[in-house]
């Protein structure tokens, strides 16, 4: 962006803008498209982002912020509020998110969401559970974040949110457990 575009201005980019994305990949689509969709002149355009990938990646920091929100309930081991969060954050942005996240399971935007949440979950973790070690509390983060958020991003049309909440529920407590009570699973 190459200055702060006031609120109505940047609105007035970035919503209509959410009409492109599932016309065009960002590859694809071109500053004349996305003034014409968005029923803006060029020159308006360009004196708040110098092109379409500059438009994107505002949409996409966006969608960082609104996760980084929902990221509130990660330390009360509270995975139906997360999970309602991440709705949430997807139904009220749902153009961008569906070009940007759901359609792409390698997306930056996956990647970035997930490196957010890792040390203050961990953080957490490590208090809850004592037993665990260093090296357990990474790679489970690494299983449940990138494998659940597969879930949640490959199941967003496919399954209910009731059904997706109920399974993350299940996986992760029982990840959990492994680690809360190590004894049991020793034998």
């Amino acid at each position: 962006m190459r200055s702060s575009p006031d609120a109505g201005a940047r609105l007035a980019v970035n919503r209509p803008s959410s009409r492109i994305c599932p016309v065009s990949s960002v590859n694809k689509i071109t500053v004349k498209e996305v003034c014409s969709l968005a029923q803006l002149n060029r020159a308006t355009f360009y004196a708040h982002y110098s092109d379409c990938f500059a438009l994107m990646e505002s949409i996409e920091n966006e969608l960082i912020d609104a996760f980084e929100k929902s990221l509130r309930y990660v330390n009360l081991f509270d995975v139906t509020a997360l999970i309602e969060a991440i709705y949430d954050m997807v139904d009220q942005n749902q153009a961008a998110c569906r070009v940007l996240i759901l359609g792409n399971t390698s997306s930056t935007v996956l990647m970035r969401m997930i490196a957010l949440a890792k040390k203050d979950s961990i953080a957490y973790w490590r208090k809850e559970l004592p037993d665990a070690s260093e090296t357990d509390l990474e790679m489970m983060y690494t299983h449940l974040s990138n494998g659940l958020m597969h879930v949640v991003v490959e199941g967003y049309d496919k399954y209910s949110k009731e059904e997706m909440i109920r399974f993350v529920n299940r996986v992760v407590k029982a990840s959990l457990l492994l680690f809360q009570s190590p004894q049991r699973f020793l034998a």
